[in-house]
């Protein structure tokens, strides 16, 4: 009886750190429409895939990688790889550590790499058959300009990200195969700098999610994602406002299960 009512207690508690976090972010974003800024609209197309090779309940490794365009295909954007070791406290909190590389194109050429530590925390918890996803991520970013190889010296900030994400499920494909289903997923994902280096930019970026989503199995999932995406430029008062196109393929192998 005593640790049912502690569970309750904490689930409640943990549902309202949760939301004063979210409003607190959304309030925070809402001087960005305030003050009188220039946005320069642009549309971009992104194509990512994830993978999670599960070793036991424990331990994993996790892989992305994706490529950008913007203007229709028109022109290279950027692209990206990033790999790391996570670990499952327990089914709803899993820790991460890795690192990323990425470059970025002007003119069909690449001008800038970055090289990137990550750390990260994801809490899940659910209501009903809604489940929800907070993601927590500390980035340690090295900038070096691009010239057919690494020039010097490079930039160096920090940037903090803050996801949050809610899997709503839709209906199911078949009855007959388990795991086959549509779902809504929405989300919002909001990006700070911070560093010595920084000045104008200490707003990054805020990304909002509507990703609808086939469920081929427990382990495959298939999104195909809009991206709102708004993002600061070197000058105070300039931003970027981004339609994206962003297909996400999400693939988890599970040693543990085969052995």
């Amino acid at each position: 009886m005593f640790f049912a009512l502690k569970n309750k207690y904490f689930n409640f508690q943990y549902g309202r750190v949760f939301a004063f976090l979210i409003c607190y972010i959304f309030v925070g974003s809402t001087p960005l429409l305030a003050q009188k800024n220039t946005f320069h609209s642009g549309n971009q197309q992104w194509v990512q895939y994830y993978n999670q090779l599960k070793f036991n309940q424990k331990w994993s490794l996790l892989t992305d990688g994706g490529f950008r365009w913007k203007n229709s295909f028109s022109n290279y954007s950027q692209y990206q790889i990033r790999t790391g070791a996570g670990y499952a406290i327990n089914p709803n909190i899993n820790i991460a550590a890795g690192i990323a590389h990425s470059g970025a194109y002007l003119s069909e050429q690449v001008v800038r790499v970055e090289f990137r530590i990550y750390q990260d925390m994801v809490l899940k918890h659910a209501s009903g058959r809604v489940r929800f996803n907070h993601r927590f991520r500390i980035e340690e970013r090295f900038f070096n300009p691009y010239n057919g190889k690494i020039q010097t010296p490079n930039s160096y900030n920090f940037r903090f990200r803050y996801g949050f994400t809610t899997s709503i499920p839709l209906f199911n494909i078949s009855n007959e195969k388990l795991g086959k289903a549509v779902l809504l997923n929405l989300g919002n994902e909001i990006f700070i700098n911070a560093g010595k280096q920084t000045v104008n930019q200490v707003f990054d970026q805020n990304r909002f999610l509507i990703s609808p989503t086939y469920r081929y199995s427990d382990n495959l999932d298939i999104s195909f994602t809009w991206n709102t995406l708004i993002s600061s430029t070197r000058v105070a008062t300039d931003y970027l406002y981004l339609n994206v196109f962003w297909l996400q393929v999400k693939h988890k192998i599970d040693l543990s299960s085969k052995k």
